[in-house]
């Protein structure tokens, strides 16, 4: 069987507007019979009440009925201009964040940077006989977030959701559109697999229950895996868009999402 459709917040709303018609006109329908009704009491019977104290009532109960009407048409109003305002609170501040994250897309540093750092850091690690682990970690958007806007917000959050499960010591670089390049000092290759772990838990709840977008993290580590700074770059560059051939031992290690 087929399930019905849930009304949006448009919809909502003009359901409410028409309820709000609705009731204004059937209180003045209403309050308008009851007056033609007490009209004739009112103004032709003077001998049961004084002459004045009816046609007070029945202004009165004129005046109510009109201010009920106007207070019911200045309510939906109010409703209307506090919708219009939260949309509007909502779209600057939904702008906000947009910006926010392409600026931090912006500011990272890049794949240079990245094979400047790698360089630097399998040097260190093989001075003092320590380990190495780069993470590689591809982000592909869901077709309802293709739009730039959207896609930018999405790549930054990931961004932020990768720096914040990160130690002081870690970098994280854009390498590519929707790549992401993280370079663990001292990390092994069951440590890199934890970290993995921990770094798929923290983009799983930046992807949100809508699945703003899926992932996959891809690691190499040295010792273990390699032997050289240039084979972390060739298995890096072979996991990017532009790069090469795979590591040919099959030794990378994948975590997918």
């Amino acid at each position: 069987m087929a399930t019905q459709a849930q009304p949006g917040p448009v919809d909502l709303e003009r359901r409410e507007f028409h309820l709000s018609l609705f009731a204004c006109l059937a209180i003045t329908i209403l309050a308008a019979g009851l007056a033609l009704l007490m009209y004739p009491a009112v103004f032709s019977n003077h001998e049961a009440f004084p002459p004045r104290a009816p046609q007070v009532a029945f202004f009165g109960f004129c005046a109510l009925a009109c201010l009920l009407v106007a207070y019911i048409l200045d309510r939906q109003l109010t409703i209307h201009r506090l919708r219009v305002q939260i949309a509007m609170d909502r779209q600057r501040a939904s702008e906000a964040l947009r910006q926010a994250s392409a600026d931090l897309l912006s500011t990272m540093p890049n794949f240079n940077t990245f094979e400047d750092r790698l360089t630097m850091e399998v040097r260190r690690a093989v001075a003092a006989d320590l380990k190495l682990s780069v993470l590689v970690i591809s982000v592909k958007l869901h077709a309802a977030f293709s739009d730039p806007g959207l896609g930018m917000a999405a790549l930054g959050d990931a961004a932020k959701a990768v720096s914040r499960k990160l130690r002081e010591q870690d970098s994280i670089y854009i390498l590519r559109p929707a790549f992401f390049g993280v370079i663990l000092p001292g990390v092994g290759q069951t440590a890199a697999q934890r970290v993995s772990s921990r770094l798929a838990e923290g983009l799983s709840d930046a992807a949100g229950a809508n699945e703003r977008f899926t992932f996959k993290i891809e690691a190499i580590s040295y010792p273990e895996q390699t032997s050289s700074a240039h084979d972390l770059e060739l298995v890096v560059s072979g996991w990017l868009p532009e790069g090469g051939s795979k590591d040919p031992a099959g030794k990378d290690s994948h975590i997918y999402v």
